[in-house]
């Protein structure tokens, strides 16, 4: 089945060269020999293309594509053109792997010949203490679905939002012609996430935990995000329109509407709330816009409790007069 090499690893690269051997020397020491490392630089003005390039001259598995700078989406998008390989693994320069990732990955992927494969992610470092909700979001247990299934999304705990825990096969990346959206600023992960996960026909995930996940404390990052809170959340709802967009499009709110409403309301309201940004109104407008326009409200009267309570808030942010 496979003529080129087993895993392809495609890792975007924008000025991180304090990371990037560290990511580079996990791939080289892969217990799986078979596989392709394609690095995409994406317009760096940092000395990451230089480190790369040197690596290469001690690995001919590694591949240097430079590239103006177009976004992580876009990056990786080349990456997946340029693959060869069975399985494609997205990688992030500041993480790493276990040596025996793309083994595993591969394992996995003759037993059942799974187009999705997810597995588990150990966050670094210790100290301080990486936040409790992505630990939790970080495992994973041994379960397969042989055939599409909405709990392959909704159902398990590491399915969404990040998209380094999945491996895809490239035939089912090209076939479908999925790619990531490279119009997205921030949030193209979800997207992509939940415009593959459904339309794979077999999805495998694993308990093992390959991954390792340079994490944050929240404090900074919700900083951050309240700082860019009208913009981030104005580019959720746009996302959210993406997605529904491709669901209506696919036939799959006429399957998985009910898990996908609430998963919707779930998604946008509670930061709405949380954040209060001075467009608030407007960006509940917009996403009652996209429920009045794909009948999504329909799903409403199955939902549950918490959920309705929550699509009642949003309807009365968008009805608040000034």
């Amino acid at each position: 089945m496979v003529k080129g090499p087993k895993v392809s690893v495609v890792i975007p690269v924008y000025n991180v060269a304090d990371y990037l051997s560290r990511c580079l020397e996990s791939l080289r020491c892969q217990t799986l020999l078979d596989i392709e490392i394609i690095c995409v630089n994406d317009g760096s003005t940092d000395n990451s293309a230089e480190i790369i390039q040197e690596q290469m001259q001690i690995d001919s598995r590694i591949q240097l594509i430079n590239k103006q700078n177009a976004g992580v989406a876009a990056a990786r998008n080349t990456g997946i053109d340029a693959a060869t390989g069975d399985m494609i693994v997205f990688l992030d320069p500041d993480d790493y792997l276990a040596n025996n990732a793309c083994e595993r990955i591969y394992e996995e992927r003759l037993n059942h010949y799974a187009d999705v494969i997810v597995y588990g992610s150990i966050p670094f470092p210790e100290i301080p203490e990486p936040d409790a909700w992505v630990v939790w979001k970080l495992n994973s247990r041994d379960v397969y679905y042989s055939e599409p299934d909405e709990k392959a999304l909704f159902g398990e705990t590491n399915s969404e939002p990040f998209i380094w825990n999945h491996a895809y096969s490239r035939d089912f990346l090209n076939d479908n012609h999925l790619r990531f959206a490279e119009s997205i600023k921030f949030g193209e992960d979800i997207v992509f996430l939940f415009q593959t996960v459904p339309m794979a026909k077999r999805v495998q995930y694993i308990s093992d935990r390959l991954h390792y996940y340079q994490c944050y404390r929240s404090g900074s990052f919700m900083q951050q995000y309240n700082g860019e809170a009208e913009k981030r959340l104005a580019q959720h709802v746009k996302n959210l329109r993406m997605i529904t967009l491709f669901w209506n499009e696919k036939e799959l709110l006429d399957k998985w509407g009910k898990d996908y409403f609430e998963w919707f309301i779930n998604f946008i309201v509670p930061d709405l709330i949380q954040f209060n940004p001075k467009n608030k109104k407007k960006l509940a407008l917009e996403t009652v816009k996209i429920i009045e326009k794909y009948n999504l409200k329909k799903f409403y009267r199955h939902s549950k409790l918490e959920v309705k309570e929550k699509t009642k808030r949003l309807y009365k942010i968008a009805a608040q007069k000034g």
